[in-house]
């Protein structure tokens, strides 16, 4: 179960401030302002990972919807994010401390109601075996209201699955999952894409995503 709710959270960093604007990708969706609830399925655990967020205009774009490749030169051979039709697709390959994360993401919806982002993450090389292999997540976000007060937010914080409220800095900074991924210490994961270390900050994001979106 830890490895899913790492999942879950890296989902969530998909898009953090360890990344810069690609060249040439589209703009990121806006959210509308108010309380998200994201809910995560992985394959690594049948139990769905519900995290709520509170979203400003602020908010929203320290923590965007769509991943931005990472800062370290070299960090990743492939990163392509393109729109087809009313769809954002995401692939990328990248390297993490000798583990190499593949990944094919689709964003879709209306980001005023809901939208959705289905994650494929191949992994090769991980220190861990277990962690290699091709991997499937889904998160889909629901919009709940202009207010966060029922669920004890303020914008720019988010409630994790455990309960605990943290500000959205710290799923950028990698304590709660910076985005990284699969691999290991340098690439910003612990399990799957939980991050210790914020050093690749890779989206599946995210969101986070790696592409990260790790699993």
């Amino acid at each position: 179960m830890k490895k899913a709710i790492l999942l879950g959270l890296a989902t969530l960093s998909l898009g953090g401030c360890n990344m810069i604007p690609g060249f040439g990708t589209p703009a990121s969706p806006q959210r509308k302002p108010g309380l998200w609830e994201q809910t995560v399925v992985t394959d690594r655990s049948p139990t769905p990972i519900v995290t709520e967020l509170c979203f400003d205009a602020a908010s929203d774009r320290r923590l965007p919807v769509l991943p931005r490749k990472p800062r370290r030169e070299g960090l990743c051979e492939k990163w392509q994010v393109t729109k087809n039709g009313d769809t954002y697709v995401i692939d990328s390959t990248c390297g993490f401390g000798g583990t190499k994360l593949s990944n094919h993401a689709e964003l879709s919806g209306d980001f005023n109601a809901s939208y959705r982002r289905v994650d494929t993450i191949t992994v090769q090389g991980s220190p861990d075996p277990a962690r290699d292999g091709t991997h499937k997540s889904t998160m889909t976000a629901v919009y709940k209201g202009e207010s966060c007060e029922s669920a004890g937010l303020q914008p720019g914080q988010v409630k994790l699955p455990s309960g605990d409220i943290v500000d959205m800095a710290q799923l950028r900074g990698g304590r709660f999952g910076g985005g990284g991924g699969f691999g290991g210490r340098g690439g910003g994961g612990n399990e799957t894409g939980g991050g210790e270390s914020n050093a690749a900050g890779g989206n599946a994001t995210g969101g986070g995503n790696a592409t990260g979106g790790g699993t």
